[in-house]
């Protein structure tokens, strides 16, 4: 004879309206939960058993606090058992302060799930017993049943939920720490003696030397593209990079200069210990400053700049030095703007006419005109050294 399969699950029973009771039936309910209050240490007894021997890790909780958290659990049950309720948002949010402690005592939330439907296990069980003594009907105790594990796998979610939220904050606080320290280390806030201690913290070596990193980014999703490149060339997970803001910067601290980063601009210190990184951030700014004002990206030295940092100092003198001599452009009008630009582009192209008239495609003699008429108009000669200089230094100043 085959054997029939059901095709469907059978339908889950609800907790009836307390008010929709018969008068035996209620009497049975009251007459159960006053058995099961009187029965409490009979469930501790059962529920400390149970879990001893099924949840290795309440090993580290004490007897006490085990019947402690039977009685609640016990109360808690029966309160709703007596009343006919569905457990409310108050019951939730009780369940979520008590996963957040046992957490902190470091009991695993799956334990704590598994030792939450160990406690509805042992309570149906002796539910079963009284409602064989006060006639309890059957139909009734089903719906006890389908009701108390239908919460016992919403508890399990609330403390999953738990579980989610810990790893998080976890996370959210290490991120915290390690921007904190890169920051003083960066900064140089942090005196050496701290900065050797808490080194060890994040993996760091503090007699090793380290490179400091400084960058900028447009967007939210640029600096995540860049904090993964960098992450990558310097083989560490995205998410225990040492990175941090300094001001309007962005600031890392790494083992090793990143080989590549794409179109983005990282500017790179010198490699030095920690306790002297401070220094080689302060280059790194430099670096990084003077390489966009020159529109320059990927991986920046400061010895791949040459003398261009110089264009970033000493604003008062240039200032002085601008109206002394390129103030007269602006005489020439419209073409002001051609004859400053070209000259700038003759001076970075080494006085090449040619390549400079190819890159501008014009006529090598325009080239030739307009460099002239800078030299007319501002009284520098670029065959004099110091001139050649001074121009150099004050049209890259201007620069957009």
């Amino acid at each position: 004879m085959e054997t029939e399969i059901p095709t469907a699950w059978p339908v889950l029973r609800r907790m009836p309206d307390l008010a929709a009771l018969e008068g035996p039936t209620r009497a049975a309910v009251v007459a159960a939960v006053d058995r099961l209050r009187e029965s409490r240490d009979v469930f501790t007894d059962r529920y400390l058993a149970l879990v001893r021997l099924h949840v290795p890790s309440y090993a580290g909780l004490s007897d006490g606090e085990l019947r402690s958290s039977a009685r609640r659990f016990m109360d808690v049950m029966l309160s709703e058992l007596s009343s006919l309720r569905v457990p409310d948002a108050a019951l939730r949010e009780m369940l979520r302060e008590y996963a957040r402690e046992r957490a902190a005592r470091g009991i695993p939330l799956d334990d704590l799930a598994l030792g939450y439907k160990l406690g509805s296990r042992a309570m149906l069980s002796l539910l079963d017993e009284v409602a064989v003594d006060v006639a309890l009907p059957s139909d009734f105790l089903l719906a006890v049943h389908d009701s108390t594990w239908e919460f016992a796998n919403e508890a399990a979610a609330i403390f999953a939920g738990v579980q989610h939220e810990l790893a998080l904050e976890r996370v959210h606080f290490d991120a915290e720490r390690r921007s904190a320290f890169a920051a003083g280390v960066l900064s140089g806030i942090i005196p050496a003696e701290r900065i050797n201690h808490d080194a060890q913290v994040f993996g760091l070596t503090p007699q090793s030397h380290y490179v400091a990193l400084a960058a900028r980014f447009a967007s939210a999703d640029e600096g995540d593209t860049v904090r993964r490149a960098v992450a990558s060339a310097v083989g560490v997970p995205a998410d225990r990079l040492l990175i941090t803001r300094v001001g309007a910067v962005i600031g890392f601290i790494v083992s090793r200069v990143p080989e590549s980063v794409g179109d983005h601009l990282v500017a790179v210190g010198p490699p030095l210990p920690l306790d002297q990184l401070a220094h080689g951030f302060e280059e790194a700014l430099l670096t990084l400053e003077t390489a966009r004002r020159f529109a320059m990206s990927g991986v920046v030295r400061l010895a791949d700049l040459g003398p261009r940092p110089l264009v970033l100092s000493q604003t008062r003198t240039a200032e002085g030095l601008t109206a002394r001599h390129l103030a007269a452009l602006k005489t020439a009008g419209r073409s002001s703007t051609e004859i400053e630009g070209t000259t700038r582009l003759y001076l970075e192209c080494d006085q090449d006419v040619g390549e400079v008239a190819r890159r501008l495609a014009v006529h090598p003699n325009t080239v030739r005109y307009r460099v002239n008429r800078f030299q007319q108009l501002t009284a520098l000669d670029l065959r004099r050294t110091e001139d050649l200089v001074i121009s150099w230094w004050l049209l890259n100043r201007r620069r957009e």
